[in-house]
Protein backbone atom coordinates (compact mmCIF):
# COMPACT_ATOMS: atom_id res chain seq x y z
CA UNK A 1 0.00 0.00 0.00
CA UNK A 2 1.09 3.58 -0.58
CA UNK A 3 1.69 6.32 1.91
CA UNK A 4 -0.97 8.37 0.09
CA UNK A 5 -3.64 5.85 1.05
CA UNK A 6 -2.62 5.97 4.66
CA UNK A 7 -2.59 9.77 4.77
CA UNK A 8 -6.07 9.98 3.24
CA UNK A 9 -7.58 7.42 5.59
CA UNK A 10 -10.27 8.90 7.86
CA UNK A 11 -9.25 6.55 10.70
CA UNK A 12 -6.05 6.48 12.70
CA UNK A 13 -4.00 3.59 13.99
CA UNK A 14 -6.05 1.30 16.19
CA UNK A 15 -9.36 2.93 15.29
CA UNK A 16 -10.60 0.12 13.01
CA UNK A 17 -11.91 -3.05 14.64
CA UNK A 18 -11.89 -6.16 12.45
CA UNK A 19 -14.07 -9.13 13.35
CA UNK A 20 -13.48 -12.41 11.52
CA UNK A 21 -9.79 -11.49 11.30
CA UNK A 22 -8.60 -15.12 11.11
CA UNK A 23 -11.00 -16.04 8.28
CA UNK A 24 -10.56 -16.05 4.52
CA UNK A 25 -11.75 -12.47 3.95
CA UNK A 26 -10.56 -11.06 7.26
CA UNK A 27 -6.96 -12.13 6.81
CA UNK A 28 -6.74 -10.48 3.41
CA UNK A 29 -8.36 -7.30 4.74
CA UNK A 30 -5.87 -7.13 7.63
CA UNK A 31 -3.02 -7.41 5.11
CA UNK A 32 -4.44 -4.44 3.20
CA UNK A 33 -4.93 -2.34 6.34
CA UNK A 34 -1.51 -3.15 7.78
CA UNK A 35 0.07 -2.32 4.42
CA UNK A 36 -1.53 1.11 4.72
CA UNK A 37 -0.04 1.60 8.18
CA UNK A 38 -3.38 1.50 10.00
CA UNK A 39 -2.65 -1.17 12.65
CA UNK A 40 -6.23 -2.43 13.01
CA UNK A 41 -7.61 -3.92 16.18
CA UNK A 42 -8.40 -7.63 15.69
CA UNK A 43 -11.27 -9.21 17.61
CA UNK A 44 -10.28 -12.85 18.15
CA UNK A 45 -11.89 -15.66 20.12
CA UNK A 46 -10.01 -16.39 23.37
CA UNK A 47 -9.14 -20.00 22.51
CA UNK A 48 -8.87 -19.83 18.75
CA UNK A 49 -6.51 -22.28 17.07
CA UNK A 50 -6.37 -20.21 13.91
CA UNK A 51 -3.25 -18.24 13.05
CA UNK A 52 -3.82 -14.57 13.79
CA UNK A 53 -2.52 -12.25 11.05
CA UNK A 54 0.38 -10.04 12.09
CA UNK A 55 0.50 -6.27 12.21
CA UNK A 56 -2.65 -5.59 14.20
CA UNK A 57 -3.48 -5.36 17.89
CA UNK A 58 -5.21 -8.50 19.13
CA UNK A 59 -8.14 -8.19 21.53
CA UNK A 60 -9.66 -11.46 22.70
CA UNK A 61 -13.38 -11.78 23.36
CA UNK A 62 -16.10 -14.33 22.89
CA UNK A 63 -18.94 -12.82 20.87
CA UNK A 64 -21.39 -13.91 23.54
CA UNK A 65 -19.47 -12.07 26.28
CA UNK A 66 -21.02 -8.61 26.02
CA UNK A 67 -18.67 -6.98 28.56
CA UNK A 68 -15.53 -8.31 26.84
CA UNK A 69 -16.86 -7.18 23.47
CA UNK A 70 -17.65 -3.74 24.89
CA UNK A 71 -14.04 -3.41 26.08
CA UNK A 72 -12.82 -4.39 22.61
CA UNK A 73 -14.72 -1.42 21.16
CA UNK A 74 -12.99 1.20 23.32
CA UNK A 75 -11.47 3.84 21.04
CA UNK A 76 -12.87 2.25 17.88
CA UNK A 77 -14.33 4.52 15.18
CA UNK A 78 -14.86 2.05 12.31
CA UNK A 79 -15.98 -1.58 12.36
CA UNK A 80 -15.56 -4.38 9.85
CA UNK A 81 -18.31 -6.86 10.69
CA UNK A 82 -18.06 -10.46 9.59
CA UNK A 83 -19.02 -13.41 11.76
CA UNK A 84 -18.52 -17.12 11.03
CA UNK A 85 -21.45 -19.32 10.11
CA UNK A 86 -23.20 -20.21 13.34
CA UNK A 87 -26.75 -20.77 14.63
CA UNK A 88 -28.67 -17.47 14.83
CA UNK A 89 -25.89 -15.52 13.24
CA UNK A 90 -28.24 -12.55 13.04
CA UNK A 91 -28.47 -12.22 16.82
CA UNK A 92 -24.68 -12.17 17.20
CA UNK A 93 -24.37 -9.50 14.51
CA UNK A 94 -27.20 -7.38 15.90
CA UNK A 95 -25.57 -7.48 19.34
CA UNK A 96 -22.28 -6.30 17.84
CA UNK A 97 -24.02 -3.50 15.98
CA UNK A 98 -25.78 -2.30 19.12
CA UNK A 99 -22.48 -2.32 20.99
CA UNK A 100 -20.97 -0.32 18.14
CA UNK A 101 -23.69 2.33 18.48
CA UNK A 102 -23.26 2.47 22.25
CA UNK A 103 -19.49 2.78 21.88
CA UNK A 104 -19.56 5.71 19.46
CA UNK A 105 -18.50 3.87 16.33
CA UNK A 106 -19.00 6.09 13.27
CA UNK A 107 -18.81 3.72 10.29
CA UNK A 108 -19.49 0.02 9.65
CA UNK A 109 -18.63 -2.22 6.73
CA UNK A 110 -20.61 -5.44 6.99
CA UNK A 111 -20.21 -8.63 4.99
CA UNK A 112 -23.68 -9.96 4.25
CA UNK A 113 -24.66 -12.57 1.65
CA UNK A 114 -25.61 -12.60 -2.01
CA UNK A 115 -29.36 -13.19 -1.97
CA UNK A 116 -29.99 -11.77 1.52
CA UNK A 117 -33.77 -11.34 1.77
CA UNK A 118 -36.20 -11.45 4.71
CA UNK A 119 -38.50 -13.71 2.67
CA UNK A 120 -35.82 -16.11 1.45
CA UNK A 121 -36.26 -19.86 2.11
CA UNK A 122 -32.55 -19.90 2.99
CA UNK A 123 -31.97 -19.39 6.72
CA UNK A 124 -28.59 -17.69 6.25
CA UNK A 125 -30.11 -15.23 3.80
CA UNK A 126 -32.96 -14.36 6.16
CA UNK A 127 -30.55 -13.87 9.05
CA UNK A 128 -28.29 -11.59 7.06
CA UNK A 129 -31.32 -9.61 5.92
CA UNK A 130 -32.28 -9.09 9.58
CA UNK A 131 -28.85 -7.84 10.62
CA UNK A 132 -28.56 -5.73 7.44
CA UNK A 133 -31.85 -4.08 8.40
CA UNK A 134 -30.53 -3.42 11.91
CA UNK A 135 -27.49 -1.69 10.44
CA UNK A 136 -29.58 0.35 7.99
CA UNK A 137 -31.80 1.55 10.85
CA UNK A 138 -28.90 2.31 13.19
CA UNK A 139 -28.10 5.76 11.82
CA UNK A 140 -24.46 4.76 11.34
CA UNK A 141 -22.59 5.46 8.14
CA UNK A 142 -22.29 2.05 6.52
CA UNK A 143 -21.59 -0.21 3.57
CA UNK A 144 -23.16 -3.65 3.16
CA UNK A 145 -21.23 -6.09 0.99
CA UNK A 146 -23.16 -9.06 -0.40
CA UNK A 147 -20.65 -11.44 -2.00
CA UNK A 148 -21.46 -14.56 -3.96
CA UNK A 149 -19.89 -17.92 -3.08
CA UNK A 150 -16.10 -17.86 -2.66
CA UNK A 151 -13.62 -19.39 -5.09
CA UNK A 152 -11.75 -20.51 -1.99
CA UNK A 153 -14.57 -22.97 -1.30
CA UNK A 154 -13.11 -25.11 -4.08
CA UNK A 155 -10.40 -26.10 -1.61
CA UNK A 156 -13.10 -27.92 0.38
CA UNK A 157 -13.47 -30.31 -2.58
CA UNK A 158 -9.82 -31.35 -2.74
CA UNK A 159 -10.29 -34.82 -1.24
CA UNK A 160 -12.69 -35.77 -4.02
CA UNK A 161 -10.56 -34.05 -6.66
CA UNK A 162 -7.27 -35.66 -5.63
CA UNK A 163 -8.69 -39.05 -4.64
CA UNK A 164 -11.38 -39.69 -7.26
CA UNK A 165 -11.10 -36.96 -9.85
CA UNK A 166 -14.64 -35.86 -8.99
CA UNK A 167 -16.46 -32.77 -7.79
CA UNK A 168 -19.62 -34.15 -6.19
CA UNK A 169 -22.37 -31.61 -5.51
CA UNK A 170 -26.17 -31.35 -5.88
CA UNK A 171 -26.06 -28.38 -8.28
CA UNK A 172 -27.64 -29.70 -11.46
CA UNK A 173 -26.86 -27.42 -14.42
CA UNK A 174 -26.69 -24.26 -12.29
CA UNK A 175 -24.19 -21.52 -13.00
CA UNK A 176 -22.43 -19.46 -10.33
CA UNK A 177 -20.47 -16.20 -10.47
CA UNK A 178 -17.86 -17.20 -7.88
CA UNK A 179 -15.71 -14.45 -6.38
CA UNK A 180 -12.16 -14.51 -5.05
CA UNK A 181 -12.32 -13.65 -1.33
CA UNK A 182 -9.38 -11.30 -1.83
CA UNK A 183 -11.60 -9.13 -4.02
CA UNK A 184 -14.15 -8.99 -1.20
CA UNK A 185 -11.38 -7.90 1.17
CA UNK A 186 -10.22 -5.21 -1.25
CA UNK A 187 -13.79 -3.96 -1.62
CA UNK A 188 -14.08 -3.83 2.18
CA UNK A 189 -10.79 -1.94 2.40
CA UNK A 190 -12.04 0.77 0.04
CA UNK A 191 -15.44 0.91 1.76
CA UNK A 192 -13.68 1.44 5.09
CA UNK A 193 -11.30 4.12 3.87
CA UNK A 194 -13.78 5.98 1.66
CA UNK A 195 -17.14 5.89 3.49
CA UNK A 196 -18.93 8.17 1.02
CA UNK A 197 -17.93 6.14 -2.01
CA UNK A 198 -18.74 2.88 -0.26
CA UNK A 199 -22.11 3.88 1.15
CA UNK A 200 -25.01 1.53 0.51
CA UNK A 201 -25.45 -2.09 -0.55
CA UNK A 202 -23.02 -3.72 -2.96
CA UNK A 203 -23.55 -7.13 -4.55
CA UNK A 204 -20.14 -8.62 -5.30
CA UNK A 205 -19.44 -11.36 -7.84
CA UNK A 206 -16.66 -12.71 -9.97
CA UNK A 207 -16.34 -11.73 -13.65
CA UNK A 208 -18.36 -14.61 -15.15
CA UNK A 209 -20.95 -17.24 -14.22
CA UNK A 210 -19.74 -20.82 -14.77
CA UNK A 211 -21.43 -24.19 -14.68
CA UNK A 212 -19.94 -26.81 -12.40
CA UNK A 213 -18.84 -28.88 -15.39
CA UNK A 214 -16.87 -25.82 -16.56
CA UNK A 215 -15.38 -25.37 -13.10
CA UNK A 216 -14.31 -29.04 -13.10
CA UNK A 217 -12.73 -28.62 -16.54
CA UNK A 218 -10.76 -25.60 -15.31
CA UNK A 219 -9.52 -27.55 -12.29
CA UNK A 220 -8.50 -30.45 -14.55
CA UNK A 221 -6.52 -28.11 -16.78
CA UNK A 222 -4.45 -26.58 -13.99
CA UNK A 223 -3.70 -29.83 -12.12
CA UNK A 224 -3.02 -31.86 -15.23
CA UNK A 225 -5.39 -34.74 -14.54
CA UNK A 226 -9.00 -35.66 -15.24
CA UNK A 227 -11.63 -34.02 -13.04
CA UNK A 228 -15.36 -34.11 -13.71
CA UNK A 229 -18.46 -32.77 -12.05
CA UNK A 230 -20.80 -35.50 -10.76
CA UNK A 231 -24.36 -34.66 -9.74
CA UNK A 232 -25.34 -36.19 -6.40
CA UNK A 233 -28.55 -35.86 -4.42
CA UNK A 234 -28.96 -33.52 -1.45
CA UNK A 235 -29.43 -36.64 0.70
CA UNK A 236 -26.06 -38.04 -0.40
CA UNK A 237 -24.46 -34.68 0.20
CA UNK A 238 -25.92 -34.53 3.71
CA UNK A 239 -24.72 -38.04 4.51
CA UNK A 240 -21.20 -37.20 3.33
CA UNK A 241 -21.11 -34.06 5.48
CA UNK A 242 -22.37 -35.90 8.57
CA UNK A 243 -19.74 -38.59 8.03
CA UNK A 244 -17.13 -35.85 8.26
CA UNK A 245 -18.58 -34.63 11.56
CA UNK A 246 -20.46 -31.58 10.27
CA UNK A 247 -23.22 -30.72 12.79
CA UNK A 248 -26.84 -30.99 11.71
CA UNK A 249 -27.49 -27.22 11.77
CA UNK A 250 -24.53 -26.63 9.42
CA UNK A 251 -25.62 -29.47 7.13
CA UNK A 252 -29.06 -27.88 6.81
CA UNK A 253 -27.56 -24.44 6.22
CA UNK A 254 -25.36 -25.72 3.40
CA UNK A 255 -28.15 -27.68 1.77
CA UNK A 256 -30.30 -24.56 1.72
CA UNK A 257 -27.48 -22.56 0.13
CA UNK A 258 -26.89 -25.30 -2.43
CA UNK A 259 -30.61 -25.24 -3.20
CA UNK A 260 -30.50 -21.51 -3.90
CA UNK A 261 -27.60 -22.01 -6.31
CA UNK A 262 -29.40 -24.91 -7.98
CA UNK A 263 -32.44 -22.64 -8.41
CA UNK A 264 -30.35 -20.18 -10.43
CA UNK A 265 -30.03 -17.52 -7.73
CA UNK A 266 -26.22 -17.24 -7.90
CA UNK A 267 -25.64 -16.71 -11.61
CA UNK A 268 -25.94 -12.92 -11.81
CA UNK A 269 -22.74 -11.02 -12.62
CA UNK A 270 -22.43 -7.54 -11.13
CA UNK A 271 -19.99 -4.61 -11.35
CA UNK A 272 -19.81 -4.19 -7.57
CA UNK A 273 -16.09 -4.97 -7.25
CA UNK A 274 -15.19 -2.58 -10.06
CA UNK A 275 -17.28 0.23 -8.55
CA UNK A 276 -15.66 -0.08 -5.13
CA UNK A 277 -12.07 -0.90 -6.06
CA UNK A 278 -11.60 0.57 -9.53
CA UNK A 279 -10.52 -2.78 -10.97
CA UNK A 280 -12.20 -5.86 -12.36
CA UNK A 281 -12.45 -8.93 -10.10
CA UNK A 282 -10.01 -11.76 -10.65
CA UNK A 283 -11.12 -14.78 -12.64
CA UNK A 284 -11.16 -18.46 -11.74
CA UNK A 285 -8.11 -19.43 -13.86
CA UNK A 286 -5.87 -17.06 -11.89
CA UNK A 287 -7.09 -18.42 -8.58
CA UNK A 288 -6.77 -22.06 -9.62
CA UNK A 289 -3.18 -21.59 -10.82
CA UNK A 290 -2.29 -20.22 -7.39
CA UNK A 291 -3.81 -23.16 -5.50
CA UNK A 292 -3.07 -25.97 -7.97
CA UNK A 293 -0.51 -27.49 -5.60
CA UNK A 294 -3.27 -27.93 -3.01
CA UNK A 295 -5.65 -29.66 -5.41
CA UNK A 296 -3.63 -32.72 -6.32
CA UNK A 297 -1.21 -31.58 -9.02
CA UNK A 298 1.20 -34.49 -9.76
Amino acid sequence: MTERKRENAPWGRGEILVTGATGTVGRSLVTELVGAGLEPRLLVRPRTRSVVPSGGTVVRADLDDREAVRRAFEGVRALFLLTPLRPRQDLAQIALLRTAVESGVEHVVKVSAFGADPDSPVTVHREHAASDAELSASGLSHAILRPNTFMQNILQWRAGIAGRGRIELPMGDARVSMIDARDIALAAYHALLDPRRGAGIHELTGPVALGYDEIAASVAEVIGSDVRYVEVTPEETAANMRARGVPDWAVQARLELYGSIRAGEAEEVTSGVLRLTGREPGGLPRFLKEVAHLLGRP
